[in-house]
């Protein structure tokens, strides 16, 4: 008996269980149409047709239903193609894709192979990993191979768990320049902090490069972050699916099986010994490759690994620097990498970044350059060979025989000697990758700049591009102070300086409101500085995050990090991060690699920029951070339009004359001998940035350098401004002098609802133990007053007294050097990075021979 239903979409078996029937009668209702054919493959998949269509799966009739850039089947192959299932498919970064599954023998290859699905190729965005299921905090995340085995995960896996499809076991890697296989596709990041399951077809444990494309995978989702990755197994043979196995069960049990299968997922895509692995491989080999034809090797290097094995990855090593492109290979943090060059979300060039050559990579890599073989006497010819784990760990511990690479720029280097370098490519004095834009490569900078030429620099930076708001009449950046602006020009300085000095602090953007341009100056920075506007990713949350972030970005060779809305994790605007703070004073920051222990001594080349509105910075980081402060009363803020020019267009249009003025700005300060300029403190842990940047502004007449960072600091550090606002207040009760005791202080905190509290403490939970432990744990000065402790009263309770500064006795400060020397005496002395210091002498010169002259 079958039932017709309306529109012609063809019988419906009433023997088929009633939510088929239900789910047809609501996808015809919709207006959406599978061919009977269609439906029927779909729900001997498991796939419900509800499930199909929420995913938009329908069937192409004629050509305009297939994708617009998938026509070409239909216009090569002709209308045999027809009809055909479209999966359209969505990436987690919003790009469409799509598979199409044509007539069965309608498509062949170029070898004249049938072709069961067709995807777009590598320059049109084919599919490395879509989206099925994204939820907020996800028990799971599931990478399904397979469109039918994507799609029954989606309905009958756990409604909290994440689902993102692989249309093939090796489609996540993204294609190189060259036609290899390339790297894994960057959109993996989804899985940062998140279990990951991944679901591979059943023959994993019979087909090799399924098991090696699955384990690839999962060693790709540890790199980007996965907290674990384990890979689900369900009953089947050979080419078996998900769908299949889901299939084979009635429909009742198949969520409680997704679920069973899942909690019972391995640590491996099967069984399979390193014995039986090896033999899968070499028969993989004979199969793919012949090493008696260099013809059929493709032109790599034909290498004999039965011998000695450290000669062997000596030889493969050489095979893949020979092979690689023009990039090359190299040496960064004692690891391999490959530098290879990103596409961005459109598929255009972008720019030059670091590969790690994990095992996988490398594996393949090596594959790619080398055709490893062994030699068979009895039968007198080579056959190809595996290449053991073993062997590729040896050809990477051989890392450090490569080139050492710094980092990678995009902007001119200015080398240790003031010396610059404009021409893309490795520079050996810096061990840097310079990566420049076609329209400034190889552009000079005058060797010996005039006193015209500079101030025509200054003019251009800072009156024109920095002007401040409502100069000569038009709208520009609101800066509350003139330092402000001259920090946005050091802001812009310093990339340039990475080399010359080895650690810089952070400049952070802090505005009062929105519409001030913090992003904006970011970005005009950067795209002077690199070529465009830099990615801006949100500030993390928790130090653990931030730790994740800054791993990888200098993992990945960075040469700027951006933090932008600065926010803690209690919503407030406030930057507090131990591991920031740790990095922005290492010149190498040691941390663990993501998802593994092993350890990471990380160069740390980058600039560091951060925004926010009203930015708490606690005393750890305020010392580790300058500002550039964006205020204005203005009503019209946000709307005002009379700007001197469209910076969205100008910078980009004049870069290479404002890069020309920010290079014969620090050219000049070389030529002049590098001066210092006049400093009234030092930036602790940053003095030569302090010293190399102060002396370039000064120089060209720029000033107001560092001239608020002290007030700043008093202000910014709510540390200092809480303890200062306590003591003020616990003086009236108890002048500088008078031993009191902390429950003394409860009391009035109690009696006093105006009581100014310790930093971090709340008026409401304030005891006893808590006032004497921070007491005792805050004995510096806040202001001119810090608390001491004084012995004790009656009973061992603690006393405390309050000191001021101006009042400690001159006894107690250290006296005067007994050598005493002629007032302005100084030693001069060159650094180790070549840079002249004048230090003020203390003792007198010592008379005799030196220890060299000793030694002789």
């Amino acid at each position: 008996m079958t039932t017709i239903l309306p529109n012609n979409v063809g019988d419906v078996d009433t023997n088929q269980p009633p939510s088929s029937v239900t789910d047809r009668l609501q996808c015809v209702a919709a207006g959406r149409t599978l061919a009977p054919e269609h439906e029927a493959e779909l729900y001997a998949s498991a796939i419900p047709l509800s499930v199909a269509h929420s995913q938009g799966v329908h069937t192409a009739t004629v050509r305009d239903e297939l994708p617009a850039d998938a026509r070409w089947i239909h216009d090569v192959h002709g209308g045999a193609v027809l009809p055909a299932i479209v999966y359209p498919m969505v990436q987690p970064d919003g790009t469409e894709t799509w598979q199409v599954k044509p007539a069965a023998g309608s498509v062949t290859d170029k070898n004249g192979r049938s072709l069961k699905y067709v995807s777009p190729g590598k320059d049109h965005n084919p599919p490395r990993l879509t989206v099925l299921r994204e939820v907020d905090n996800p028990d799971f995340v599931l990478i399904v191979e397979g469109g039918k085995q994507a799609l029954a995960a989606l309905a009958w896996a756990p409604e909290n768990v994440s689902i993102y499809r692989i249309t093939g076991i090796w489609s996540w890697m993204v294609a190189g320049e060259d036609g290899s296989s390339g790297a894994p596709t960057p959109l993996l990041s989804v899985v940062l902090g998140h279990r990951v399951v991944i679901v591979a077809d059943a023959d994993a444990k019979t087909n090799i490069n399924v098991f090696d494309g699955a384990s690839a995978l999962g060693e790709a989702c540890r790199d980007f972050g996965a907290s674990s990755v384990k890979f689900l197994r369900f009953p089947g043979a050979e080419k078996d699916g998900l769908d299949d196995a889901l299939a084979s069960v009635a429909e009742g049990d198949r969520r409680a099986l997704v679920e069973a299968w899942i909690d019972n997922a391995k640590s491996k895509p099967a069984d399979l010994t390193a014995v039986r692995q090896k033999s899968m491989r070499v028969e993989l080999s004979r199969k793919r490759n012949s090493v008696n034809d260099s013809a059929d090797s493709g032109g790599r290097v034909t290498v004999d690994v039965d011998g000695d094995q450290g000669e062997v990855a000596r030889a493969l090593l050489a095979a893949l620097v020979a092979k690689s492109p023009a990039n090359g290979v190299y040496n960064y943090a004692g690891g391999m990498v490959r530098v290879v060059r990103e596409r961005d979300v459109f598929g255009n060039a972008g720019a030059l970044t670091m590969e790690p050559l994990t095992r996988a990579r490398l594996r393949v890599e090596l594959f790619k350059a080398a055709a490893p073989s062994t030699y068979s006497k009895s039968e007198g010819a080579a056959s190809p060979a595996p290449l053991s784990d073993a062997l590729v760990d040896m050809v990477a511990t051989y890392a450090c025989e490569l080139p050492f690479l710094a980092g990678i720029v995009r902007s001119p280097i200015v080398r240790r000697d003031g010396s610059i370098c404009s021409v893309s490519g490795f520079d050996e004095k810096t061990h840097m990758i310079l990566d420049l834009a076609d329209d400034i490569e190889g552009f000079t900078v005058p060797e010996h700049p005039t006193a015209a030429q500079v101030q025509e620099s200054v003019k251009l930076l800072r009156d024109d591009l920095f002007a401040a708001d409502g100069a000569d009449g038009f709208d520009s950046w609101p800066w509350a102070m003139k330092a402000d602006q001259t920090h946005a020009i050091a802001g812009l300085v310093t990339p340039f300086l990475r080399d010359v000095v080895s650690k810089v602090p952070m400049l952070i953007f802090n505005g009062i409101h929105r519409g001030v341009g913090k992003g904006e100056l970011i970005s005009v920075i950067c795209t002077v500085a690199y070529g465009a506007p830099v990615a801006v990713g949100v500030a993390p949350r928790t130090d653990d995050e931030m730790g994740k972030r800054l791993v990888s970005s200098l993992l990945a060779g960075s040469d700027v990090i951006v933090l932008d809305e600065i926010q803690n994790s209690d919503g407030s605007s406030r930057i507090d991060s131990p591991t920031l703070s740790s990095v922005l004073t290492s010149e190498i920051f040691e941390s663990r690699k993501l998802g593994v222990s092993e350890r990471l001594s990380l160069p740390v080349r980058a600039t560091f920029f951060a925004t926010g509105n009203n930015v708490n910075i606690p005393g750890d980081m305020v010392r580790r951070v300058y500002t550039c402060r964006l205020a204005s009363d203005r009503a019209d803020l946000e709307t005002r339009d009379n700007f001197r020019h469209d910076l969205d267009t100008w910078v980009a249009d004049n870069r290479a004359e404002l890069l020309r003025a920010v290079l014969i700005l620090i050219r000049a300060w070389f030529d002049l001998g590098q001066p210092e300029a006049p400093k009234t403190f030092g930036f602790k842990s940053f003095n030569s940035w302090q010293r190399v940047v102060g002396g370039i502004l000064h120089s060209a007449g720029i000033e107001g350098f560092l001239s608020n960072l002290l007030e700043v600091r008093a202000s910014a550090d709510s540390e200092t401004v809480d303890n200062v606002a306590h003591l003020q207040w616990l003086e009236e009760a108890f002048p500088v002098g008078t031993r009191f005791k902390c429950a003394d202080v409860l009391a009035k905190i109690k009696s006093d609802v105006e009581a100014a509290m310790p930093y971090g403490m709340a008026r409401d939970d304030a005891d006893s133990k808590k006032l004497s432990a921070h007491y005792r744990g805050s004995p510096r000065w806040f202001g001119d007053l810090r608390i001491k402790e004084d012995g004790r009263f009656s009973g061992h309770v603690k006393a405390f007294v309050l000191e001021r500064l101006s009042a400690v006795a001159p006894a107690t400060q250290a006296p005067a050097p007994a050598s005493v020397v002629s007032p302005g005496e100084a030693i001069s002395t060159t650094d180790r990075r070549g840079f002249k210091n004048s230090v003020a002498r203390v003792n007198k010169p010592v008379a005799g021979p030196t220890i060299a002259e000793i030694e002789d």
